[in-house]
């Protein structure tokens, strides 16, 4: 039986100020960016970036996601996860290959797990709260740039292996949506230019 979860409330104050060209602009300007070094985004600025990622549409407001935020050691011990859920997909895996899969969360000061989680709800399939998941994990990446960091949402397998999903405490319900890297973005990156095709829109009247 559906019950809702307890509601969270999240005040967002608005402002004449407001600039509609900056509020685009962090949108326009997100990209992938695999470079990211220290400083990662202090507490404060997670905390924002976090509320601003549960402002994800959300149908019946059930608050379908979940973070788990990996700083410090933290990051360690789930590259000890992924080196485990490697050597046990792949029991001949060479040694080089296992101690990869460990640094991999290195890659970055910080990461946020974003989970999907759903509920049984008479009106809102799986599908539509693992999509409201994936926004809340794109309004994070928009809100890390709005901040001046750099983001990388990666995916894989390793969210899937039962060594990781058991370290990173998930339910049946729920689903790694992604390992969003935060941090700076190194000296000297630049990211390709993104162009942007108006060819998957139909136009009706």
């Amino acid at each position: 039986m559906w019950r809702p979860r307890p509601e969270v409330t999240i005040i967002l104050e608005t402002s004449e100020r407001t600039d509609p060209v900056a509020a685009l602009s962090a949108v326009t300007e997100r990209r992938s960016t695999g470079r990211l070094t220290e400083p990662g985004p202090t507490r404060s600025e997670l905390q924002e970036m976090l509320r601003v990622a549960c402002t994800a549409p959300d149908h019946g407001r059930l608050q379908p996601w979940r973070f788990v935020v990996l700083e410090g050691s933290s990051r360690s011990e789930l590259g000890a996860a992924f080196a485990r859920a490697e050597a046990e997909r792949d029991p001949e895996a060479s040694d080089e290959v296992v101690v990869k899969a460990a640094r991999k969360p290195l890659r970055a000061p910080v990461i946020v797990v974003v989970l999907g989680r759903s509920v049984s709800h008479p009106k809102v399939p799986d599908w539509e709260q693992l999509v409201a998941a994936g926004c809340a994990a794109q309004n994070l990446c928009v809100a890390a740039t709005a901040h001046g960091y750099g983001s990388m949402w990666r995916t894989g397998w390793y969210g899937e292996h039962p060594a990781v999903r058991s370290h990173l405490g998930l339910d049946e319900q729920e689903q790694v949506v992604g390992f969003v890297y935060l941090g700076t973005v190194a000296e000297g990156y630049r990211p390709p230019p993104r162009e942007v095709d108006l060819g998957c829109v139909t136009w009706r009247t």
